[in-house]
């Protein structure tokens, strides 16, 4: 997915959860885990930069420390999201932030993750996540190994990932249930509406074929150079 966000030219940037592929804009990293443990990460933790080891419920930055902060598929495991967000609007100005949309939690295999996510115009939306996954690993290898896969998915990434890029103060709600108007026809149309034009899903095929045709460790590696979450 190419990630929508713009980190100012000067100041601070903060990045939480950098992991192995921390962005090339971020002047500081925070990661709470710093073992050998990769199965939420995909690759060793990358430290290549002021590094500090902190809870997220509780960074110990001031007040407005930094001018934006970056946080990629971390709000989903948060044990208190609503804290979490306080957290990040009381140390920085504005930010990003990006997780699997509801859809891509019930399709995939991540038992590691406590939420669904969702976005309601500026509002993250989570609800608890159902601990049973009916498909396994199933379309994990649908997108790893099927092109047509991948390219169906690539073609509407709004469906599979939320992001959001906040100003100010970030806001996160959680509830009982889920948003998703699934019931709702209009609605469902909406949704289903391809995203791309003619001339983008011919250069997304062409561009698929050559990711899929190259090993999971050579896109790792290409992830990390070109500073992409997805590749």
């Amino acid at each position: 997915m190419r990630q929508s966000f713009n980190p100012p030219a000067t100041g601070l940037v903060l990045e939480i959860g950098s992991g192995d592929n921390p962005n090339p804009r971020s002047n500081v990293l925070v990661d709470r885990f710093i073992g050998n443990d990769n199965r939420e990460r995909g690759g060793d933790l990358v430290v290549d930069r002021p590094f500090v080891v902190a809870d997220a419920h509780h960074l110990p930055f001031r007040d407005g420390a930094f001018a934006y902060t970056i946080c990629s598929h971390i709000l989903e495991h948060m044990d208190d999201p609503v804290r979490f967000a306080d957290e990040l609007s009381r140390v920085s100005r504005a930010g990003y932030i990006q997780s699997p949309s509801e859809i891509a939690e019930r399709l995939f295999h991540w038992s590691f993750h406590r939420w669904y996510v969702n976005r309601v115009d500026d509002v993250l939306v989570l609800h608890p996540r159902d601990p049973d996954e009916p498909f396994g690993e199933f379309f994990d290898y649908l997108y790893e190994y099927n092109p047509a896969y991948y390219y169906f998915q690539r073609s509407m990434p709004d469906l599979f990932w939320v992001e959001l890029e906040w100003r100010d103060r970030l806001h996160v709600e959680v509830r009982d249930t889920s948003p998703l108007p699934l019931r709702d026809p209009v609605a469902l149309r909406r949704l289903v509406q391809p995203r791309l034009s003619l001339f983008g899903q011919i250069r997304l095929f062409i561009t698929t074929l050559m990711a899929r045709s190259v090993r999971a460790e050579t896109r790792r590696r290409l992830r990390s150079l070109f500073g992409r979450s997805y590749v």
